[in-house]
């Protein structure tokens, strides 16, 4: 009831935020860009509220839960992506001075169509984000309050086409700010009230064989499940009446019923739903061993989801309007230094859910629930008002995550229906605000099979493909061309998007079928790369006024203000 309350508590700020902001927004600097007035630490905080998405709040956790430490590259890779934005992008991109990286991309290389084809990779990416946040909303409010898990993707889908038609970038700004203090509080309060009130000991043992249950153990199982046992062992169907009968199962598969309780006995091997695979102990907390990554290739995969996560945060759409925001390239570079300052703390704290799931409740193997790891322990592990505050706060952090994220991911889908493939001013913002929501609620009811990490680490391996090479040697390089950045966005992009396209509907794949697929960062950004410089290199139409530009990008803001 207190984890009710407390959502009902996040949406209704949302929502009354957003109508406040109505009276602010009146033009499109002001929906867009919030008129580039927005002090450095307030954006900084606003950045962290969109980029902290569920899939790093839920399922981060989840991920280690079945893979291990393998899975903190991804981490790793999206906050040293900051750095790259601090070094590379930052300011030289809000000096340009456009609304969205289409305006940008035609604006440096005078192409209408390629303004074209990155709006359309602004939808792609958008899209694909959006859809761990719609799933996210389903399974909490699912955990939370058994509600249908429809109920929550159109909820949040509709709280935020509210706030954003409304008020615009202007009142996400104090949203999404407002929103990081959420989520914060949702990772940092209940890993106090944790350590003060459980007894579990958080030390990783050594052994080859995968997790047990250390006592006997009643599982509910909320959803049908087939799982996996490796070997025959004896469980408990649990009746209405509390008794039950012994069954025998296993080894293979065996099919679960929602509904049906289990009773486990001490030291039985935890079943895990059959699609997972989770790392045995001796492995789960040291690198490079975790097998059953990107198809038995865990040190490809670490190589991949650096290079995905740290150049796609340069790619995201979402991350990169919030400096146009800013006033100048200063302030732009400061915001990207709260940012780096932010983030990790955060992420040095989410792994430790991980380690109390591994140790006290990995019965989530067995139900499926890994990406509501943080709720599932505190619910085990704390009782009586810690257990009530904890799943609270956890529960408002988890909405918090799901509507700000959405809501940057949403202004980038109106920004590119309303400013670069029309010129509709306002009211079309606000059109393609609701329509941008549709389809992501629409598209949010099929995501359901797929984990919130992974797709989330799909959408950053598109945006490094497609909108990485585009900014880098766009901002630094004089000599890309056109026909060169166009050649790089669609074949980098496309093959990324095809590849994990091919990943999500081939079914169960191996080796390096499953690696290149599942994982492609690692050859589709250096192959965009290089059709870039080649294509650039080969192209006789070069760039009219291009000097001009790169100074523009370059030069500092007091230089730029005395010579303009």
């Amino acid at each position: 009831m207190t984890a009710l309350v407390a959502t009902i508590v996040v949406v209704s700020s949302t929502l009354l935020v957003g109508v406040w902001g109505v009276r602010h927004a009146r033009t499109t600097s002001t929906f867009l860009v919030a008129n580039r007035s927005v002090h450095p630490v307030m954006n900084a905080f606003a950045v962290c509220g969109e980029y902290l998405s569920a899939g790093s709040y839920l399922g981060l956790a989840g991920l280690v839960v079945i893979f291990g430490v393998d899975i903190l590259w991804l981490p790793v890779g999206w906050t040293a992506g900051y750095v790259f934005l601090l070094l590379f992008v930052a300011a030289p991109l809000r000096r340009f001075g456009a609304y969205t990286i289409p305006e940008f991309a035609e604006g440096r290389l005078g192409s209408r169509r390629l303004r074209v084809v990155s709006a359309c990779f602004v939808l792609v990416i958008s899209v694909m984000y959006l859809l761990p946040q719609m799933k996210g909303a389903g399974v909490v409010l699912q955990q939370l309050v058994g509600a249908p898990y429809w109920v929550g993707v159109f909820l949040i889908g509709t709280v935020v086409a509210i706030g954003l038609s409304t008020g615009g970038m202007r009142s996400i700004t104090f949203i999404q700010a407002f929103q990081f203090v959420l989520i914060a509080v949702g990772v940092v309060v209940p890993l106090a009230l944790l350590g003060w009130g459980s007894d579990e000991a958080l030390v990783p043992t050594a052994t080859d064989q995968p997790p047990a249950f250390d006592q006997a153990t009643q599982v509910t199982y909320p959803r049908d499940v087939v799982l996996s046992l490796d070997q025959p062992t004896t469980v408990i169907v649990v009746d209405a009446s509390g008794t039950g009968e012994a069954l025998e199962i296993g080894p293979g598969r065996f099919e679960v019923t929602g509904g049906t309780e289990l009773r486990w006995s001490a030291g039985t091997p935890v079943p895990h739903v059959s699609d997972l695979e989770p790392t045995a102990e001796d492995e789960w907390a040291v690198p490079f061993l975790g097998s059953d990554l990107a198809g038995g290739h865990p040190l490809y995969f670490a190589f991949s989801a650096l290079v995905a996560s740290a150049l796609g945060t340069m790619g995201l759409p979402h991350v990169l309007v919030r400096f146009y925001t800013n006033p100048d390239g200063n302030t732009a570079r400061r915001t990207t230094v709260w940012v780096l300052a932010l983030l990790g703390p955060y992420y040095s704290l989410i792994p430790l859910y991980s380690l109390f799931a591994r140790q006290a409740t990995p019965e989530v193997l067995s139900t499926g629930d890994t990406e509501v790891v943080s709720l599932v322990v505190t619910d085990t592990l704390l009782s009586g008002g810690f257990g009530e505050a904890a799943t609270a706060v956890i529960a408002a952090g988890a909405v918090a995550a799901m509507l700000s994220t959405s809501a940057g991911l949403l202004i980038s889908v109106a920004g590119a229906l309303s400013h670069d493939f029309t010129t509709g001013g306002v009211p079309q913002f606000r059109r393609a605000a609701w329509a941008g929501a549709a389809v992501a609620m629409l598209l949010g009811l099929i995501a359901q099979p797929f984990d919130i990490s992974i797709m989330v680490s799909w959408a950053f391996a598109v945006a490094a493909s497609s909108f990485c090479p585009l900014l880098i040697l766009g901002i630094w390089w004089s000599g890309l061309t056109e026909r060169g950045a166009l050649a790089a966005m669609l074949v980098g992009g496309s093959s990324a998007t095809l590849a994990i396209l091919w990943a999500m509907v081939s079914g169960p794949q191996s080796g390096w079928a499953e690696a290149l697929t599942s994982a492609p960062a690692a050859w589709s950004v250096p192959l965009a790369v290089g059709v870039a410089v080649i294509v650039s290199r080969l192209d006789p139409m070069k760039v009219d006024d291009v000097h001009q530009t790169m100074a523009v990008m370059h030069l500092p803001d007091h230089r730029l203000a005395v010579e303009g």
